[in-house]
């Protein structure tokens, strides 16, 4: 078969763009800044990237930032509803009254992307041989028996896969406020997939005035729920924004991660975190963290309730650790224990036990991942480690205060006392500065 001059042309840009790299990358090195500091805890051994990913690394920051974007852009996992159907029996979603009145949870299950376990293991390795390793001992036939059946669930078909209810799951939180008189006002924070059944139900709540995106890592579900919710007003992270906006969403109306007094000219004319509170009229307090590069997570405190995503990712609640964490059967159990045994334990972190250990490396200014391969980077001088130690300190001090919050939303755990989520909160981010971040 001969080829034609479409496929040649082709051919021919392949190689020049492969040259090209080759040369760039000889004259770059994909290194990350030499001059930067490391970071001043051990969080375990080195990482070997890829050869895509170094190749973006060694990009001028003009070209890589959006390559970066393009990426990352949000990309939704599919759950039973799009498998088996609008009539399947199988419900993603579990909604619980929090708050009469006032505060919902909804937790959704989904089934987690290939693309993203395949990205762990090329990042960390076997996750499975290193959980096995990391359990204690009395769990570590409980280990073999997750990962034997994790390994038949990937072989299974989707459909399998959904009529089991997936394997991951997030909590979105919404709450009752008033605004411009309208008591009927929605807060929507870190959205899920809103199937119709769903909108339906959040529209007999009343009617979304804002949708909030608690962390710039939790990307997936946002556009949709702008594209669902016109009229709502959009809160988050300019990199959050910047990824939901390559699939089509609408500039956001907040970016809580600018300030009216240092306003980038490339956000001119957007709306800033104080203008955010603005909007709010007192219904709501944000308090973001700044220095937390790879998520710029967001607090929201409404009727003296926090809501929280991706800065807590173990149970507070050591009876239900023992009763559902370790005595678990479903797919979900095992998933979340091969997770955390294989990133997260004191084993395989040298931190502690409470942060997965990639939180880490994207803190460290000398990592290529953090200095070339994220939208935020660290500083290089390692300051951003000390802004969030600050930031944490801040917010948990507030919060501390007799009748300003009584309970915790986590996306990724369960309820929780406020003097609960502010100890764990310490012994999670404590190695940040060296320094409790209680008061």
């Amino acid at each position: 078969m001969i080829p034609s001059t479409s496929s040649l042309t082709a051919a021919l840009q392949t190689v020049a763009i492969g040259a090209i790299m080759y040369f760039w990358m000889r004259r770059r090195k994909s290194k990350p800044n030499e001059k930067a500091k490391p970071l001043h805890v051990d969080y375990g051994k080195a990482i070997s990237f890829p050869f895509p990913m170094k190749v973006i690394g060694s990009l001028p920051e003009w070209i890589r930032i959006p390559l970066m974007a393009k990426g990352s852009k949000p990309s939704p996992p599919r759950d039973s509803i799009d498998i088996l159907g609008q009539d399947s029996e199988v419900d993603p979603y579990e909604k619980k009254l929090i708050l009469p009145g006032k505060i919902w949870r909804v937790r959704y299950s989904y089934l987690m992307s290939p693309e993203f376990k395949k990205a762990m293991e090329s990042l960390f390795g076997n996750v499975n041989a290193a959980a096995i390793t990391n359990a204690p001992d009395h769990l570590k036939e409980t280990l073999e028996k997750d990962i034997a059946a994790a390994e038949k669930y990937d072989t299974v078909s989707e459909k399998e896969r959904a009529e089991q209810g997936g394997d991951s799951k997030q909590d979105m939180f919404i709450a009752k406020i008033n605004i411009d008189g309208d008591d009927n006002a929605l807060l929507i924070y870190n959205p899920v997939r809103l199937h119709p059944q769903m909108i339906d139900w959040i529209n007999t709540l009343g009617e979304v005035k804002f949708i909030v995106s608690g962390s710039s890592s939790h990307t997936n579900f946002l556009p949709d729920a702008a594209k669902q919710f016109p009229n709502a007003k959009i809160i988050c992270a300019s990199a959050a924004d910047l990824k939901c906006q390559g699939v089509g969403m609408r500039p956001a109306d907040f970016l809580y991660d600018v300030v009216r007094d240092k306003v980038p000219k490339r956000y001119s004319g957007r709306g800033t975190f104080e203008d955010a509170l603005e909007a709010l009229q007192g219904q709501a307090r944000l308090f973001h963290i700044r220095g937390d590069v790879c998520t710029q997570a967001l607090f929201v405190l409404v009727h003296k309730h926090l809501f929280e995503v991706d800065l807590l990712y173990v149970n507070s609640d050591e009876k239900l650790r023992e009763t559902e964490f370790e005595s678990g059967t479903s797919i979900q159990h095992s998933s979340h224990r091969i997770f955390h045994y294989s990133l997260i334990t004191k084993n395989a972190h040298p931190i502690g036990y409470l942060l997965p250990k990639y939180r880490c490396l994207m803190m460290d200014p000398t990592s290529l991942l953090a200095s070339k391969l994220m939208i935020d980077a660290p500083n290089a001088d390692g300051s951003s480690c000390v802004i969030m130690a600050e930031s944490l300190r801040s917010a948990l001090k507030t919060l501390s205060q007799d009748g300003v919050c009584d309970q915790v939303l986590s996306s990724h755990t369960h309820e929780m006392s406020r003097e609960c989520f502010c100890q764990k909160l310490n012994e999670t981010w404590g190695w940040l500065d060296g320094t409790s971040l209680l008061e």
